[in-house]
């Protein structure tokens, strides 16, 4: 590989094997023009992956379009999906060219747009540069911005900014509980085994499982005395109630009841802005085919901390985890902090539950055999 600090741009030669593959799709092909068309986008995502993987980003080259038979005969498409953040476009063009042109299907809902140049020995490849998004299907090869442009674009999407969940703002990836089960076609159930023998169907209900949770002492000690006033005035109360849970939320000093009192209220007010910020995202095309999800709740606490709860649940028609299924909480630097793997007694979940503070940064990983996903995130 080589680098041109004038022109910006990376050298890379074409090895054989991605010419090989190359030809193998273009001959499925219903004629020429087509077959051209996908031998030179084939090449184009292979030098894109091998770009890529030498800077360590991770790729899933066969979950992208191009290397589905079907959609690559039928579009004019070059992906190469990045895990966790999106499809991004590979477009070929040929030495010499000053303006190229992009196919409308593929305008929008991509990540970015990475130009391939190839010579006509389709020896050697050259990486052009980089636009995030495109004004219209005319390109001008002077438009491009380079490859460190990339980089830092990458950076910037790859790390998740928590914060943000608190004010609404999500990206795509990560969907509401709702929108998952909508997206699955079926019901998900997250309720925890901590939840499974607690009745918490009915108001009456909830507050016999909160006193069975805090004596009476203790929530007295726990809860102001305003609030407990009104709580007495009026028990069966939707606003005490929740009011009591969000309370109790924000001032518990115990990891494992605030999550308890968390699952509650995502029970019986799913929408309470304290416990809003929770999100999962499909895993199974980054992980082997494995269906699994990837759970993350984000609490804030008196103190200016922050309260976390990952969970892997398996999806699809699987009931229970893939044994050897790892969730890993890593530090910035990548060492490992925290650790749970599926057993083979059957999990239908594992979890990590910890604190982080404001501007911290850590990593999640969710791996099985050879395969990973790596999720990155700051406070």
């Amino acid at each position: 590989m080589n680098y041109d600090n004038e022109k910006q741009y990376i050298s890379i030669p074409i090895p054989a094997k991605f010419r090989d593959t190359a030809l193998k799709f273009a001959q499925e092909q219903p004629n020429k023009p087509k077959a051209k068309q996908v031998y030179l986008n084939t090449l184009a995502v292979q030098v894109v992956n091998n770009y890529l993987q030498m800077l360590d980003i991770p790729t899933a080259l066969e979950a992208s379009h191009s290397w589905d038979d079907w959609v690559r005969t039928l579009a004019d498409t070059a992906d190469l999906v990045l895990p966790g953040i999106g499809n991004l476009e590979c477009r070929y063009i040929r030495t010499g060219d000053l303006y190229f042109y992009v196919p409308g299907e593929v305008q929008t809902n991509q990540f970015g747009y990475l130009f391939v140049e190839i010579n006509y020995t389709c020896q050697e490849a050259k990486l052009r540069g980089f636009l995030p998004q495109l004004n219209s299907q005319e390109i001008n090869l002077e438009e491009l911005q380079t490859l460190d442009d990339f980089i830092e674009y990458y950076h910037q999407h790859s790390l998740v900014k928590l914060r943000q969940w608190l004010e609404g703002i999500y990206t795509s990836k990560w969907q509401s509980i709702e929108e998952f089960s909508k997206y699955q076609h079926r019901d998900v159930v997250f309720r925890s085994f901590t939840l499974r023998g607690l009745e918490i169907d009915s108001n009456q209900e909830v507050w016999q499982t909160i006193k069975q949770l805090y004596p009476q002492k203790r929530l007295s000690a726990i809860l102001p005395s305003q609030l407990l006033n009104r709580i007495n005035s009026d028990p069966n109360s939707d606003i005490f109630l929740t009011d009591t849970l969000a309370y109790l939320l924000q001032n518990e000093s115990d990891e494992e009841m605030r999550w308890t009192v968390a699952e509650i209220l995502w029970e019986i007010a799913p929408q309470h802005p304290l416990i809003a910020a929770r999100r999962i995202m499909d895993l199974g095309m980054w992980l082997g085919g494995n269906a699994v999800a990837l759970m993350l709740a984000f609490v804030p606490t008196k103190n200016q901390t922050f309260s976390i709860l990952l969970k892997v649940y398996p999806m699809g028609n699987k009931k229970y985890l893939p044994t050897g299924l790892q969730l890993l909480g890593l530090y910035e630097n990548g060492e490992t902090f925290l650790e749970a793997e599926a057993r083979e007694a059957k999990d239908n979940y594992i979890q990590l539950k910890f604190c982080a503070e404001i501007n911290e940064k850590f990593q999640v990983m969710v791996k099985i055999g050879d395969v990973s996903i790596t999720e990155k995130f700051i406070i």
